[in-house]
Protein backbone atom coordinates (compact mmCIF):
# COMPACT_ATOMS: atom_id res chain seq x y z
CA UNK A 1 0.00 0.00 0.00
CA UNK A 2 1.57 3.36 -0.75
CA UNK A 3 0.35 7.15 0.46
CA UNK A 4 0.87 10.52 -0.54
CA UNK A 5 1.74 12.94 2.14
CA UNK A 6 -0.89 15.43 2.83
CA UNK A 7 -0.07 18.96 1.36
CA UNK A 8 -0.04 20.49 4.89
CA UNK A 9 3.40 18.26 5.90
CA UNK A 10 4.44 19.41 2.63
CA UNK A 11 4.18 23.20 2.88
CA UNK A 12 3.79 23.78 6.70
CA UNK A 13 3.36 26.51 8.49
CA UNK A 14 6.76 27.81 10.25
CA UNK A 15 6.04 30.91 12.70
CA UNK A 16 8.93 33.04 13.11
CA UNK A 17 8.55 33.98 16.18
CA UNK A 18 7.97 30.67 17.69
CA UNK A 19 10.87 29.05 15.97
CA UNK A 20 13.57 31.84 16.22
CA UNK A 21 15.02 30.36 19.45
CA UNK A 22 15.27 26.72 18.41
CA UNK A 23 16.67 28.44 15.11
CA UNK A 24 19.77 29.59 16.99
CA UNK A 25 20.44 26.22 18.56
CA UNK A 26 20.08 24.70 14.78
CA UNK A 27 21.97 27.36 13.24
CA UNK A 28 24.88 27.03 15.26
CA UNK A 29 24.63 23.30 16.10
CA UNK A 30 24.58 23.14 11.94
CA UNK A 31 27.51 25.70 11.77
CA UNK A 32 29.98 23.05 13.70
CA UNK A 33 28.50 20.47 11.07
CA UNK A 34 29.40 22.19 8.30
CA UNK A 35 32.39 23.54 9.16
CA UNK A 36 33.34 19.90 8.58
CA UNK A 37 33.20 20.56 4.63
CA UNK A 38 35.54 22.39 5.06
CA UNK A 39 37.89 19.62 5.02
CA UNK A 40 37.18 19.39 1.37
CA UNK A 41 38.91 20.36 -2.25
CA UNK A 42 37.88 24.13 -2.35
CA UNK A 43 35.30 24.37 -5.19
CA UNK A 44 34.29 28.10 -6.54
CA UNK A 45 31.26 29.73 -5.01
CA UNK A 46 32.08 27.12 -2.11
CA UNK A 47 30.11 24.71 -3.55
CA UNK A 48 32.00 22.42 -1.48
CA UNK A 49 30.46 23.58 1.75
CA UNK A 50 26.79 23.11 1.46
CA UNK A 51 25.32 20.60 2.73
CA UNK A 52 23.11 18.11 1.14
CA UNK A 53 19.59 17.43 1.76
CA UNK A 54 18.43 14.06 2.22
CA UNK A 55 14.90 12.82 2.61
CA UNK A 56 15.11 13.12 6.67
CA UNK A 57 17.39 15.44 6.80
CA UNK A 58 20.93 17.26 6.21
CA UNK A 59 24.55 15.70 5.20
CA UNK A 60 28.14 16.23 4.70
CA UNK A 61 28.62 13.64 2.04
CA UNK A 62 31.42 12.13 2.26
CA UNK A 63 34.97 14.16 4.07
CA UNK A 64 38.26 13.19 2.92
CA UNK A 65 40.21 11.54 6.25
CA UNK A 66 43.62 9.77 6.59
CA UNK A 67 42.95 7.90 3.37
CA UNK A 68 39.59 7.09 4.14
CA UNK A 69 36.16 9.21 4.99
CA UNK A 70 33.82 10.31 7.31
CA UNK A 71 29.98 11.81 7.18
CA UNK A 72 27.93 13.08 9.70
CA UNK A 73 24.32 13.19 9.16
CA UNK A 74 21.62 15.27 11.26
CA UNK A 75 18.23 13.31 10.54
CA UNK A 76 15.51 16.10 12.23
CA UNK A 77 12.75 12.47 11.96
CA UNK A 78 15.05 10.67 14.45
CA UNK A 79 16.21 14.22 16.02
CA UNK A 80 19.68 12.72 16.19
CA UNK A 81 23.05 13.64 14.45
CA UNK A 82 24.98 10.53 13.26
CA UNK A 83 28.70 9.78 12.54
CA UNK A 84 29.76 6.74 10.01
CA UNK A 85 33.05 6.00 8.94
CA UNK A 86 34.63 4.22 5.94
CA UNK A 87 36.36 1.82 8.09
CA UNK A 88 32.60 1.10 9.79
CA UNK A 89 33.18 3.19 13.44
CA UNK A 90 29.78 5.15 14.35
CA UNK A 91 29.22 8.07 16.97
CA UNK A 92 25.94 9.99 17.29
CA UNK A 93 23.96 11.82 19.57
CA UNK A 94 20.44 12.84 20.29
CA UNK A 95 18.87 16.48 19.30
CA UNK A 96 16.60 18.55 22.46
CA UNK A 97 16.97 21.23 24.54
CA UNK A 98 20.38 21.92 25.68
CA UNK A 99 23.06 24.79 24.99
CA UNK A 100 25.13 25.59 21.87
CA UNK A 101 28.30 24.49 23.79
CA UNK A 102 26.55 21.24 24.78
CA UNK A 103 25.67 20.85 21.41
CA UNK A 104 29.47 21.02 20.80
CA UNK A 105 30.74 18.80 23.76
CA UNK A 106 28.28 15.91 22.17
CA UNK A 107 28.96 16.32 18.77
CA UNK A 108 32.91 16.00 19.15
CA UNK A 109 32.35 13.34 21.76
CA UNK A 110 30.76 11.70 18.93
CA UNK A 111 33.31 12.34 16.62
CA UNK A 112 35.97 10.99 18.92
CA UNK A 113 33.80 8.26 19.66
CA UNK A 114 34.26 7.26 15.50
CA UNK A 115 37.49 7.65 15.49
CA UNK A 116 37.42 11.14 13.82
CA UNK A 117 39.83 13.85 15.78
CA UNK A 118 39.10 17.09 13.78
CA UNK A 119 38.99 20.40 15.24
CA UNK A 120 37.00 23.62 13.72
CA UNK A 121 37.54 27.20 14.01
CA UNK A 122 34.84 28.25 16.72
CA UNK A 123 33.77 31.24 15.55
CA UNK A 124 30.36 31.37 14.01
CA UNK A 125 30.13 32.52 10.79
CA UNK A 126 27.79 35.35 8.67
CA UNK A 127 25.92 36.15 11.93
CA UNK A 128 25.70 39.29 13.89
CA UNK A 129 27.80 39.52 17.14
CA UNK A 130 29.12 35.95 17.17
CA UNK A 131 30.05 34.04 20.54
CA UNK A 132 32.37 31.46 20.88
CA UNK A 133 30.76 27.69 20.19
CA UNK A 134 32.00 26.80 23.53
CA UNK A 135 31.38 30.04 25.28
CA UNK A 136 27.49 29.59 24.18
CA UNK A 137 26.09 28.29 27.90
CA UNK A 138 22.93 29.94 27.80
CA UNK A 139 19.91 27.12 27.45
CA UNK A 140 18.34 26.85 24.39
CA UNK A 141 14.53 24.76 23.65
CA UNK A 142 14.46 22.04 20.74
CA UNK A 143 10.85 22.25 19.86
CA UNK A 144 10.67 18.92 17.57
CA UNK A 145 7.39 19.89 15.59
CA UNK A 146 8.95 23.30 14.45
CA UNK A 147 11.96 21.38 13.79
CA UNK A 148 10.12 19.43 11.67
CA UNK A 149 8.08 21.49 9.96
CA UNK A 150 11.39 24.14 8.90
CA UNK A 151 12.89 20.77 7.21
CA UNK A 152 9.55 19.46 5.35
CA UNK A 153 9.20 23.58 4.03
CA UNK A 154 12.75 23.32 2.78
CA UNK A 155 12.16 20.12 1.71
CA UNK A 156 9.61 20.64 -0.64
CA UNK A 157 10.96 23.67 -2.07
CA UNK A 158 13.96 21.51 -2.71
CA UNK A 159 12.36 19.31 -4.75
CA UNK A 160 10.99 22.43 -6.64
CA UNK A 161 13.90 24.28 -6.85
CA UNK A 162 15.71 20.82 -8.46
CA UNK A 163 13.61 21.03 -11.57
CA UNK A 164 14.17 24.75 -11.81
CA UNK A 165 17.91 24.11 -11.70
CA UNK A 166 17.64 21.00 -14.46
CA UNK A 167 16.47 23.48 -16.79
CA UNK A 168 19.81 25.69 -17.03
CA UNK A 169 22.40 24.25 -19.35
CA UNK A 170 25.46 26.48 -17.92
CA UNK A 171 27.52 25.96 -14.45
CA UNK A 172 24.83 24.88 -11.68
CA UNK A 173 26.53 23.94 -8.53
CA UNK A 174 24.25 21.14 -6.76
CA UNK A 175 21.33 22.95 -4.65
CA UNK A 176 22.20 23.33 -0.95
CA UNK A 177 22.21 23.97 2.47
CA UNK A 178 24.21 27.25 3.68
CA UNK A 179 25.17 26.72 7.12
CA UNK A 180 26.44 30.04 7.09
CA UNK A 181 23.66 32.07 6.26
CA UNK A 182 21.16 29.39 6.84
CA UNK A 183 19.50 29.06 3.94
CA UNK A 184 18.47 26.80 0.85
CA UNK A 185 20.34 27.88 -2.39
CA UNK A 186 20.60 27.40 -5.98
CA UNK A 187 22.90 29.48 -8.05
CA UNK A 188 23.25 29.86 -12.13
CA UNK A 189 26.40 31.26 -13.33
CA UNK A 190 27.00 33.16 -16.04
CA UNK A 191 30.78 32.80 -17.01
CA UNK A 192 32.03 36.26 -16.81
CA UNK A 193 34.27 37.81 -14.41
CA UNK A 194 32.48 40.23 -12.46
CA UNK A 195 33.61 43.42 -10.38
CA UNK A 196 34.09 43.02 -6.70
CA UNK A 197 32.92 45.32 -3.73
CA UNK A 198 35.75 47.48 -2.58
CA UNK A 199 35.94 45.01 0.73
CA UNK A 200 34.44 41.58 0.29
CA UNK A 201 35.55 40.05 2.48
CA UNK A 202 37.38 36.37 2.62
CA UNK A 203 33.70 34.68 1.69
CA UNK A 204 33.11 37.27 -0.75
CA UNK A 205 35.92 37.29 -2.38
CA UNK A 206 35.30 33.43 -3.00
CA UNK A 207 31.38 33.51 -3.83
CA UNK A 208 30.83 36.75 -5.82
CA UNK A 209 33.50 36.40 -8.46
CA UNK A 210 31.42 35.19 -11.24
CA UNK A 211 28.06 37.01 -12.80
CA UNK A 212 25.12 34.99 -10.94
CA UNK A 213 21.31 35.16 -10.73
CA UNK A 214 21.21 33.35 -7.14
CA UNK A 215 17.76 31.95 -5.62
CA UNK A 216 16.34 30.34 -2.43
CA UNK A 217 14.83 29.87 0.68
CA UNK A 218 15.22 30.88 4.35
CA UNK A 219 13.33 30.78 7.65
CA UNK A 220 13.26 34.32 8.56
CA UNK A 221 15.69 36.83 10.82
CA UNK A 222 15.81 39.86 12.77
CA UNK A 223 15.37 41.96 9.98
CA UNK A 224 12.90 39.66 8.08
CA UNK A 225 10.77 37.98 10.23
CA UNK A 226 9.08 35.25 8.33
CA UNK A 227 10.18 32.77 6.29
CA UNK A 228 10.25 33.80 2.21
CA UNK A 229 12.01 33.09 -0.71
CA UNK A 230 14.62 35.37 -2.46
CA UNK A 231 16.44 35.99 -5.56
CA UNK A 232 18.96 38.39 -6.58
CA UNK A 233 20.95 38.87 -9.63
CA UNK A 234 24.98 40.17 -9.65
CA UNK A 235 26.10 42.39 -10.67
CA UNK A 236 23.07 44.01 -10.33
CA UNK A 237 21.51 45.30 -13.82
CA UNK A 238 20.15 48.97 -13.52
CA UNK A 239 16.01 49.04 -13.62
CA UNK A 240 15.63 45.37 -12.45
CA UNK A 241 13.75 46.16 -9.18
CA UNK A 242 10.94 47.74 -11.51
CA UNK A 243 9.96 44.60 -13.30
CA UNK A 244 6.70 42.67 -12.48
CA UNK A 245 6.99 39.10 -11.56
CA UNK A 246 4.72 36.40 -10.93
CA UNK A 247 3.07 35.33 -8.85
CA UNK A 248 2.23 38.86 -8.13
CA UNK A 249 2.91 38.44 -4.50
CA UNK A 250 7.06 38.51 -5.30
CA UNK A 251 7.83 41.74 -4.82
CA UNK A 252 11.38 43.76 -4.51
CA UNK A 253 12.33 44.52 -0.92
CA UNK A 254 14.65 47.92 -1.30
CA UNK A 255 16.13 46.95 2.30
CA UNK A 256 17.48 43.72 1.48
CA UNK A 257 18.09 45.02 -2.08
CA UNK A 258 16.59 41.27 -3.54
CA UNK A 259 13.07 39.86 -4.89
CA UNK A 260 11.33 38.31 -1.89
CA UNK A 261 8.18 36.21 -2.13
CA UNK A 262 6.71 35.59 1.51
CA UNK A 263 7.05 31.18 2.15
CA UNK A 264 2.76 31.82 2.95
CA UNK A 265 1.98 33.19 -0.55
CA UNK A 266 3.28 29.78 -1.48
CA UNK A 267 1.86 27.07 0.85
CA UNK A 268 -1.53 28.57 0.85
CA UNK A 269 -1.23 29.41 -3.01
CA UNK A 270 -3.73 26.62 -4.79
CA UNK A 271 -0.61 25.19 -6.75
CA UNK A 272 2.32 25.97 -4.40
CA UNK A 273 5.00 24.27 -6.32
CA UNK A 274 3.45 26.65 -9.77
CA UNK A 275 3.55 29.59 -7.65
CA UNK A 276 7.42 28.67 -6.58
CA UNK A 277 8.48 27.60 -9.47
CA UNK A 278 6.35 30.85 -11.11
CA UNK A 279 9.33 32.99 -8.74
CA UNK A 280 11.72 31.33 -9.81
CA UNK A 281 11.24 31.57 -13.59
CA UNK A 282 10.26 34.83 -13.71
CA UNK A 283 13.01 36.60 -11.37
CA UNK A 284 15.87 34.69 -13.54
CA UNK A 285 14.41 36.10 -16.96
CA UNK A 286 14.15 39.74 -15.56
CA UNK A 287 18.08 39.10 -14.25
CA UNK A 288 18.45 37.53 -17.55
CA UNK A 289 17.36 39.04 -19.97
CA UNK A 290 19.00 42.47 -18.28
CA UNK A 291 22.16 41.12 -17.80
CA UNK A 292 22.17 40.30 -21.87
CA UNK A 293 22.54 36.64 -21.15
CA UNK A 294 21.44 34.02 -23.65
CA UNK A 295 17.84 32.63 -24.01
CA UNK A 296 19.06 29.44 -25.04
CA UNK A 297 21.11 28.66 -21.64
CA UNK A 298 17.43 27.57 -20.43
CA UNK A 299 17.01 24.27 -21.83
CA UNK A 300 13.50 22.46 -21.42
CA UNK A 301 14.44 20.11 -18.88
CA UNK A 302 13.84 17.08 -20.51
CA UNK A 303 15.52 14.10 -21.98
CA UNK A 304 14.99 14.54 -25.75
CA UNK A 305 12.39 11.18 -26.68
CA UNK A 306 13.85 7.89 -27.29
CA UNK A 307 13.58 6.01 -30.79
CA UNK A 308 11.31 3.67 -30.51
CA UNK A 309 12.55 0.05 -28.86
CA UNK A 310 15.84 2.17 -26.77
CA UNK A 311 15.60 0.48 -23.65
CA UNK A 312 15.11 3.09 -21.00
Amino acid sequence: MTSTPPATALWPDLPYEAFAATMHLLHMGLQMVGKLTLLKPFEPQWANVALGLTSTGLTTGPVPWRGGSFTANADFARHEVGIITSWGTVGGFELGPMSVAGWHERFFDALAGAGVAVTINEKPQEVADPVLFTEDLAPRPYDNALVEAWFQAMRASAGVMERYRACFSRKTPPIGFMWGTFDLRDMRLGGTSAPMDPDPGYIGRNAMDEDLVESGWWPGSEAYPRPAYYSFTYPKPAGIENVDLEPAAGRWDAKLGEFVLDYDDVRLANDPEAALLAFLDSTYAAGASLAGWDPAWVCPGLPLEAPTGDAT
